[in-house]
């Protein structure tokens, strides 16, 4: 999923895909190929096929090709002063690193 996920519109040729995580994980391309069969019987990828290319990608379930807001969220700062990108809510006063994604060095918020 990282791997689609990561790259341009989502999608990649499935040969790619075989070939490149065969190799990351020194797994076979039969048990890649099985985990992509998991994947879209899960509809979490879908097979599609984009003149001249196939291609393995991420569903757009709905879309119409306009920009789709994500849903609403904000940067908390924890007591120790790091900065989280967290959903809207959150429960600031629970375990943030159970909530949210480390914003780490990454500035969110303009400056005051």
């Amino acid at each position: 999923m990282e791997l689609v996920a990561g790259a341009a519109h989502q999608r990649v040729r499935p040969n790619d895909v075989e070939q490149t995580l065969a190799q990351e994980f020194d797994v076979t391309v039969t048990e890649v190929n099985e985990s992509i069969k998991e994947l879209v019987a899960k509809d979490d990828l879908v097979y599609s096929y984009r003149d001249p290319c196939s291609y393995v990608e991420i569903p757009c379930n709905g879309c119409d090709g306009a920009h789709h807001a994500a849903r609403p969220m904000h940067v908390v700062t924890d007591a120790d002063g790091n900065s989280w990108l967290c959903d809207d809510d959150v429960d600031s006063s629970g375990d943030l690193s159970k909530q949210c994604w480390d914003c780490g060095e990454m500035a969110f918020t303009r400056a005051s």
